[in-house]
């Protein structure tokens, strides 16, 4: 006589289904979770992006401003109007310390 058992192999079966749908539900909150760091990512890129490029601006302006300050035709306008005289031979000393000076004539 043949006893038929429909429920044995269901246990076996149900349990490989409930592995592979965890491994399912957790590869899907996995990848949420990346595509949000990836997005934070590009964002925080963009922003020193911009942070850099404003830094470039401001290092190009300062450098103007030095560059006009250091310019011949301001100095020469400064020395003009300060009543200075330049020196076209000036004589060096030497100390002990091996410092040069200047001396004024």
């Amino acid at each position: 006589m043949t006893i038929i058992q429909p429920n044995k192999n269901s246990f076996k079966i149900e349990f490989f289904i409930s592995i592979v749908m965890l491994i399912f539900i957790a590869s899907a909150v996995w990848g949420v979770f990346l595509y949000n760091q990836t997005v934070n990512f590009k964002h925080e890129t963009e922003n020193i992006s911009k942070i850099l490029k404003q830094s470039e601006i401001e290092n190009a302006e300062l450098k103007n401003i030095l560059y006009s300050m250091i310019d011949l035709k301001s100095s020469e306008s400064l020395v003009i109007s300060e009543s200075l005289v330049l020196e076209k031979d000036p004589e060096y000393i030497k100390t002990a310390s091996e410092q040069q000076l200047t001396i004024n004539n």
